[in-house]
């Protein structure tokens, strides 16, 4: 018994909705999410539309502004909350999905492409990417298009489609820069010198193409310069060449570098791709008894491997960087599986891996024990506004700086990190993690300072200048 087109399209379409209605249901958790929702709000309060904003006064040269522009607008549309701002990768991922059928449609046939998708949206990294407000999802759209493009431009002589493949290139360098270039140039010129379609190569709208590509780009890339003298050395030489080169690159002006081990990047495969890691096996055998022969998944192949290699001999490496690749592991396994030897009654086994993961996410987030970290500053900035109606005073964050908590006071939580450099307030609050307490308490003496609220494992103190003897 194997799954019909119309259970497979009822299948896409519930785990597409159950991310969706999950999107607002849990708080911004720092470090990276919480970050990148505080920067892309600044965009919007500040109207400055050119230059993130790491604070009021600090650019951030870390990565191009298009995840930025679209945060920024979800949030300009719908308000400023959780939902709005990871709104804009639900679409990415939704126009992904799109991509990915189509693919797989004119390749193959509509179970195939249907199962694709399923496979890509249930998976680890695929889920969470559909509702996270990272650089990621705008990236791996990118580079689906211009992978898309190239192929429908090489293999069927389609104009319209391959200048479409270098407007993806162009969104990509808007992204997360000549990453995305990169990523895509890879397979394809691989793909190329082994099966030598130079014909159809060269008859590429190349010149015109490339032309779409730069006016795409360019244009923010000197305004940015030109705004902030320095990004253009910080972000292709820093972020480009430093930061794979070098496991615990010291130049980052905005965090630490993440030194991982060689190889790690495939361990990191694992997790991204789950559940459906249980079933890769099965492309080993697909490959070796030919049900993923040809020039169409060999492309597939030379794309799912391009990302996991790329990293494999860089250590300042996240997890999330594999996600450009899932949609063409996505397609390799959905061929094997629905071509291969183990069609035969994968219905069950389907239905239990694609809705593993998304049920439980909005389980997890309405019971909310899964978030209740110190990452989470949604309740303890929500207390802090409330008692500003009795009891007003401004928020710290003692030692580390929360982002979320930035966030969810508007931009009005300050970090401070010696009290000595406090201004000179009457009455002012601090939140501190609970772990963390013990550390330099006796900086509190100076200070009569009263328990508010614990939450999140943080505590909120109100504090006063304990008043000199008479």
């Amino acid at each position: 018994m194997t799954m019909t087109t119309r259970t497979l399209w009822l299948l896409l379409i519930a785990i597409l909705g159950l991310r969706l209605a999950s999107l607002g249901l849990y708080p911004l958790m720092d470090t990276s999410e919480a970050r990148y929702a505080e920067m892309a709000r600044k965009m919007l309060v500040l109207g400055n539309w050119v230059t993130p904003l790491f604070q009021v006064d600090v650019p951030f040269w870390g990565k191009p502004p298009l995840s930025f522009w679209s945060q920024a607008l979800g949030m300009k549309l719908l308000g400023i909350n959780e939902f709005a701002i990871r709104f804009p990768a639900w679409l990415f991922h939704v126009a992904s999905c799109l991509l990915i059928i189509r693919f797989a449609r004119e390749q193959v046939d509509e179970k195939t492409a249907l199962l694709a998708a399923i496979i890509f949206s249930s998976s680890t990294l695929g889920l969470l990417s559909a509702g996270v407000v990272l650089t990621d999802p705008a990236l791996s759209f990118s580079v689906l298009l211009a992978s898309y493009g190239f192929w429908r431009g090489i293999t069927q002589g389609d104009r319209r489609w391959a200048l479409a493949g270098f407007a993806g290139l162009g969104l990509g360098l808007l992204a997360k820069g000549p990453l995305a270039v990169v990523l895509v140039a890879i397979p394809a010129l691989i793909w190329t010198l082994c099966y030598r379609p130079w014909h159809a190569f060269w008859r590429l709208p190349w010149i015109t193409g490339l032309l779409l590509m730069l006016l795409i780009a360019v244009p923010w890339y000197l305004i940015a310069e030109q705004r902030t003298p320095g990004f253009l050395d910080y972000f292709l030489v820093g972020e480009h060449w430093k930061r794979y080169v070098v496991s615990d690159w010291a130049g980052d002006l905005y965090g630490s570098a993440h030194a991982r081990p060689i190889g790690a990047i495939w361990l990191d495969l694992l997790l991204a791709f789950f559940p459906w890691t249980l079933l890769l096996p099965a492309l080993y055998f697909g490959f070796r008894r030919s049900a993923l022969a040809g020039r169409y998944y060999a492309f597939i192949a030379l794309w799912a491997l391009a990302t996991p290699v790329f990293f494999t001999f860089s250590g300042n490496i996240l997890w999330t960087y594999l996600l450009p690749s899932l949609p063409a592991w996505s397609l390799l396994l959905a061929g094997v599986l629905n071509h291969g030897p183990w069609r035969t009654g994968k219905t069950v086994t389907g239905l239990s891996l694609a809705l593993l993961l998304p049920v439980w996410l909005p389980i997890a987030a309405i019971d909310g024990r899964a978030f209740d970290r110190p990452n989470n500053q949604r309740d303890l900035a929500n207390a802090w506004q409330q008692l500003q109606a009795s009891k007003p005073g401004n928020l710290y964050y003692w030692g580390r700086r929360s982002y979320a908590g930035e966030f969810y006071t508007n931009g009005q939580a300050r970090q401070v990190k010696d009290f000595s450099t406090l201004p000179d307030d009457p009455r002012f609050y601090i939140a501190r993690r609970e772990r963390d307490l013990k550390r330099g308490i006796q900086a509190l003496q100076p200070f009569n300072c009263v328990e508010q609220l614990r939450a999140s494992q943080s505590v909120l103190f109100r504090c006063e200048p304990l008043k000199p003897p008479a």
